[in-house]
């Protein structure tokens, strides 16, 4: 996957490695790294989140503002944590 001029939004963790280091993998591929849902998202890496055992299906508020611009006709790539590692081990080989 080429990130090269994506706009991409970290939510939850992505042990082992710490944000900053996502988002130093990330910066290197030629990404711009965002901290919050815009219009001009393209990619939201949907990193682990701790259990809620009250609510268990609930979702990070990036993740809900994501899915509500999907349904507003903007085009938004879900990367979840083990597409995210699977890139970082590719880009290491």
């Amino acid at each position: 996957m080429d990130l090269t001029g994506k706009n991409i939004v970290i939510t939850g963790s992505l042990r082992p490695l710490t944000r900053e280091e996502a988002i130093r993998f990330l910066e290197s591929k030629g990404a711009v790294v965002q901290n919050y849902v815009s219009s001009r998202t393209d990619i939201l890496v949907l990193g682990h989140k701790q259990l809620n055992l009250f609510d268990p299906d609930k979702r990070s508020k990036k993740h809900d503002e994501a899915l509500r611009r999907i349904s507003d006709g903007q085009s938004i790539t879900f990367l979840s944590e083990a597409s995210f590692f699977d890139l970082v081990k590719k880009s290491q080989d």
